[in-house]
Parts: structure tokens; C-alpha cells; sequence
């Protein structure tokens, strides 16, 4: 035996390595498996289009906001409390302030122009985002309006709730900043009119957040409870 192994080491060593490499290459196919199994599991953000693009006849749509938002500082949102509709994030069901802390009214009672025209959302595909603006008037005037809302309005984040008048769905109460934040990058005074106008801009990956909770009559009766808390 010793003697076959010494006029045969060679070929031993040879057939070792052969073995060594087939365990190997082996072991690399069921890792390159593993990682198949692993990339098959894996699901893209994007998704699927999943209603018709048509209007509904029977319910035209209406244009246009009403005249009374709500804006909140959003450092004072209650995150933790936050409650989002199953497998959507875009839709808020239940909206929540920290303890001690209010929300704040728009009220834009002109009819020329009208309440909160100006107010977009455009996709930016340079960013793959919603670029939204808000744009709203407001008629305070002196140092006490300076110090308390126009200059605020620039150097925090904020987010916005506004009714549509159309009065249907989920889209019937529209949320601006809640993904990102609202930020005054504008705001004009205009003596001729006795408002400013203010434009509050911000990037989000969502077309559209909205406030809803089972049906318009719900969620208006807790919109109207942030409005009564102003």
C-alpha cells in the first residue's frame, strides 16, 4: 500500500483537488440558487394599473376648494398616532396632534380670486417626484401679523388639509407636506388688494395624500373638529 501511494501520490493529490473543486462549484450553484430564490421574492415599488381611466357620468367631477383649510406645524403631529389606511399609506385615516398643541385655520373668503387658486400638484420627472404648491391669501397686516404667521410660514414645515368641493371618495379632503413638509418660498404683499399671497412648495414621492375615514360624513366631522380646535 505504501508503495502505491508513493508511485501514485500524484495522481492522489490530482483526484483530491478534483473533488475539492466539484464540492466547491457546488456549493457556489446552490448559493447562485439561493440568491434566484431571493431576487424572485423581491417585489418593485412600482405598481400596476388597477382602474379604468374614464369620468364617471353620474358624478361629474366639481372644481375647486372650499374656503376653509387647515395648515399645522408639523414637528406637532403626532406621529405614533398616526393611523393609514391598510396597504396605503396615501390615505390618513386618523390625523393627530401632540398633546397641547393646535392646528391653525386658512380662511380664504375672497371670490376674486378664489380660495386657494394657485394651489397644483406636476410631476417632475427629473426628480420622479409630485412637485405641490400651495398658494393661499392672507390679509394681516403689522408687526404682530409679521411675527405670528408670514414669518413663521417661511422658516418652518408645515402641513396643509383642504376640502374640495367635490365632495366624493377618498379625495374630498387633501393633504400638501405631509410626506415632506410645506415651506413659504414666497410671499407678496399687495396694498392694491390688501392681502399677501403666500406659496408654500414641496417635493413628494405620492401624487396625492388624503384624509379619509369611511366615508365623507366621517372624515368631515374630524376635519371640522380641527377646525373648531383653531
Amino acid at each position: 500500500m505504501k508503495e502505491f501511494l508513493k508511485k501514485n501520490k500524484y495522481y492522489i493529490v490530482a483526484f483530491v483537488l478534483l473533488i475539492a473543486c466539484i464540492v466547491i462549484a457546488s456549493m457556489c450553484h446552490n448559493a447562485d440558487a439561493a440568491n434566484a430564490l431571493t431576487l424572485a421574492a423581491f417585489v418593485p415599488c412600482s405598481s400596476s394599473l388597477a382602474d379604468n381611466i374614464a369620468s364617471d357620468c353620474d358624478n361629474p367631477r366639481i372644481a375647486g376648494y372650499e374656503q376653509i383649510g387647515i395648515i399645522v406645524n408639523r414637528a406637532e403631529i403626532d406621529w405614533a398616532n398616526i393611523v393609514y389606511a391598510t396597504g396605503n399609506k396615501r390615505i390618513v385615516k386618523t390625523f393627530a396632534l401632540l398633546s397641547g398643541k393646535k392646528p391653525y385655520a386658512i380662511y380664504n373668503n375672497k371670490n376674486n380670486p378664489v380660495a386657494f387658486d394657485g394651489t397644483n400638484t406636476t410631476y417632475n420627472p427629473d426628480t420622479d417626484k409630485y412637485d405641490k404648491t400651495l398658494q393661499f391669501y392672507y390679509e394681516g397686516i403689522g408687526g404682530g401679523a409679521a411675527k405670528d404667521v408670514v414669518e413663521p410660514l417661511k422658516g418652518g414645515e408645515y402641513v396643509a388639509i383642504l376640502e374640495r368641493k367635490d365632495h366624493s371618495g377618498d379625495g374630498s379632503f387633501q393633504m400638501f407636506g405631509m410626506e415632506v413638509g410645506l415651506k413659504a418660498n414666497a410671499q407678496v404683499q399687495d396694498e392694491t388688494t390688501g392681502y399677501w399671497l403666500m406659496t408654500m412648495p414641496c417635493s413628494e414621492p405620492s401624487a396625492e395624500v388624503a384624509l379619509f375615514d369611511t366615508d365623507y360624513a366621517t372624515t368631515k366631522t374630524a376635519f371640522d373638529t380641527l377646525v373648531a380646535a383653531c
